[in-house]
């Protein structure tokens, strides 16, 4: 018997779905995974089976499970009793790192989750900008709020289609206030902004798009956003919820050299812990109250013992020898990964930067857009996920199109290493 399935089976009774969100099933399995505990780079289940984690919490656990460092913050503010919905000097030391470090940032505010942040950005550059609509890239994903749970109606690669919400229960209507068009193609996006240039508040995107696997922006797509949001007197913000201090301590925006106007920040962030960022230019964020007249608030913002947890994250970041330690891990693993493909003649390919990766099946040459991403085999994706977990590593399946994995810092050579040699027997199966 399995304690995994029986606790899941449990689960189903009480949590709608056996699950406390969605994306938690994992396909490949046909059931959630429970865990136990976790240390560094592994996870044990219920059943004592021991992992090596290429999922590390959807990319929130960048520097690995129970890091001493982030351990030692939040246990000397819980010695401090944790006063919730109060604000304390830790706030303002978050703040000041976070200005510090991210080039867009003069000012934040903190949110729970990224769905929360990107819902307040969209807000705040409406609030600023005096304008309704908002410019999104196909397949890009901001979160679970009305505003943005929208896709094409019809063939994917359309500009300006007609949309249709992506759950049911959304707002009728919200689509009018929506543009879309794919990643990666300038051309389109000057065609909407003369279209209605006037109009747009935002341009919204995963900066590095990460949600498809690993997508890069062309240094012509990237310039032409903030050259046209510019022109425009429209705002660029950067949905860096995924990519941020994924490559370098300053994210995505400092990676492709490109300042926009508003982002906001998640999951690595917090250190494992609940906690997520919006802010930008400081004149547009002096439009939230209590100084101006955009409302942003919440009881459990800024939690001392996530803002505790983030601030120890992000001096681990900002150390000198973190990032060369990610990219060499980033090379062994996955281009390890790609010559184990080659190895057992399996059409895969990886396509990785920093601490996150994709891996799609079925496809030989490079994913530039949400179309790309959607030609993998994910029948091949499935049956990888599984063989890699009977083999003891980690995977996640989200359930879609989504296909990024992602490793920790606390991830040595060694752990690699074995990890390539448990992933060697998994992918012969695949043959």
């Amino acid at each position: 018997m399995s304690r995994v399935v029986d606790q899941y089976k449990r689960a189903c009774n009480s949590l709608a779905g056996g699950v406390s969100s969605s994306t938690r099933l994992n396909h490949a399995v046909g059931h959630a995974m429970l865990f136990d505990r976790a240390e560094g780079c592994r996870l044990w289940d219920l059943d004592g089976r021991e992992y090596i984690d290429l999922c590390c919490s959807h990319g929130a656990t960048l520097l690995g499970h129970g890091d001493a460092r982030i351990r030692a913050a939040v246990e000397r503010t819980l010695d401090r009793g944790a006063a919730c919905s109060y604000e304390n000097e830790l706030h303002a030391e978050l703040g000041e790192l976070l200005c510090e470090t991210v080039p867009c940032l003069e000012r934040v505010r903190f949110t729970g989750a990224g769905t929360e942040a990107t819902m307040h950005c969209i807000r705040l550059a409406r609030a600023f900008s005096g304008r309704t609509k908002l410019v999104r890239f196909e397949g890009n994903f901001h979160g679970y709020h009305d505003q943005v749970m929208w896709a094409a109606a019809g063939e994917l690669g359309q500009t300006e289609p007609p949309l249709a919400p992506i759950s049911t229960g959304v707002t009728p209507g919200i689509d009018q206030h929506l543009i879309q068009i794919p990643y990666n193609r300038p051309d389109l996006l000057e065609q909407v902004f003369d279209r209605h240039g006037d109009e747009i508040a935002a341009v919204i995107c995963e900066a590095v798009y990460y949600n498809a696997g690993c997508v890069l922006p062309t240094d012509e797509f990237a310039a032409a956003m903030r050259r046209l949001t510019t022109d425009h007197g429209s705002l660029l913000i950067f949905d860096e919820i995924l990519s941020a201090f994924r490559m370098c301590a300053g994210g995505a925006q400092e990676y492709l050299g490109i300042t926009p106007d508003l982002c906001t920040i998640g999951k690595a962030v917090g250190g494992g812990y609940p906690i997520s960022v919006f802010g930008g230019r400081a004149e547009i964020m002096c439009r939230l109250m209590p100084e101006g007249d955009c409302q942003h608030s919440g009881t459990y913002n800024g939690h001392c013992v996530s803002v505790a947890a983030a601030g120890a994250a992000i001096r681990a970041f900002r150390e000198p020898g973190f990032y060369p330690h990610i990219d060499v891990i980033s090379e062994r693993l996955c281009g390890g990964l790609s010559k184990l493909f080659e190895k057992h003649g399996i059409p895969g390919r990886v396509q990785w930067l920093g601490a996150r990766f994709g891996i799609y099946f079925g496809i030989d040459h490079e994913v530039r857009d949400y179309a790309d991403a959607k030609k993998h085999d994910r029948d091949m994706m499935l049956r990888f996920i599984a063989a890699a977990i009977a083999n003891g590593v980690y995977f996640h399946d989200y359930g879609g199109g989504a296909v990024h994995h992602g490793f920790c810092a606390a991830m040595q050579v060694a752990d690699v290493d074995e990890a390539l040699s448990r992933l060697d027997a998994a992918v012969a199966t695949l043959c």
